[in-house]
């Protein structure tokens, strides 16, 4: 076997190879195994009373319907649901209300608990609402803008408060304390709802949120 059929061989074996592996690659992110996922599933929860024991609540917390918000400031997805359950709550006063609850994914969007942690310090004053609101309109600003240039748009009146308040990381105890009840209650994306007990994970159109909204205070699922 003379060297150049030697070199194309080896050079068609490094290719070959390379295609398998390639091949491998496509496959599992394409093609992933089953239940490698989150899960999709609508369920009831069996912890209603402590997801809706302590938060962040927009609207009367003795509503008849009450959907606990799992979210992510920097969740693209979130900032897209946000305005739906809003839209919903603004429309039903007192009979529908939203806990929010934060629930960071720390993996994928590095500033995502700090922002947490001002969205309380804003709450502190009683804008948590307008904070909220001004981080998902401007999710792109997140870690660029400061906290406290949110803060000013927000309305939190004592600046000088709020500055010491997010660096002082007082807040970010109830940040964990929600993320350690979305792993309890098995939150795997964001945003997920518990609408009236019953966990409903991904985004809602304002429509199928308003048909759950009905059913809930029908006593229904």
């Amino acid at each position: 076997m003379n060297r150049t059929l030697l070199s194309n061989l080896t050079t068609g074996v490094l290719v070959l190879c390379a295609l398998v592996v390639t091949g491998a690659v496509v496959r599992r992110e394409f093609f992933p195994p089953r239940g490698a996922g989150p899960d999709m599933s609508t369920r009831k929860v069996s912890n209603w009373a402590a997801l809706t024991s302590a938060g962040q609540w927009l609207g009367d917390r003795n509503a008849p319907v009450r959907i606990v918000e799992f979210s992510d400031f920097q969740c693209p997805f979130c900032a897209k649901t946000h305005p739906v359950v809003e839209a919903v709550r603004r429309r039903h006063p007192g009979r529908v209300a939203v806990l929010y609850r934060h629930f960071p994914l720390d993996e994928i969007h590095p500033y995502a608990r700090q922002a947490a942690v001002a969205s309380e310090c804003a709450a502190a004053q009683g804008r948590f609402d307008e904070y909220s609101t001004a981080l998902f309109a401007q999710q792109d600003s997140i870690g660029v803008k400061p906290w406290t240039a949110f803060a000013a748009q927000a309305g939190v009146g004592d600046s000088a408060a709020f500055g010491r308040c997010v660096t002082g990381g007082a807040t970010l105890a109830n940040v964990e304390r929600d993320a350690r009840l979305g792993r309890e209650t098995r939150v795997e994306v964001t945003p997920t709802l518990v609408i009236n007990g019953t966990l409903r994970p991904g985004g809602l159109t304002e429509a199928e949120l308003e048909r759950l909204v009905s059913e809930a205070a029908a006593g229904g699922s």
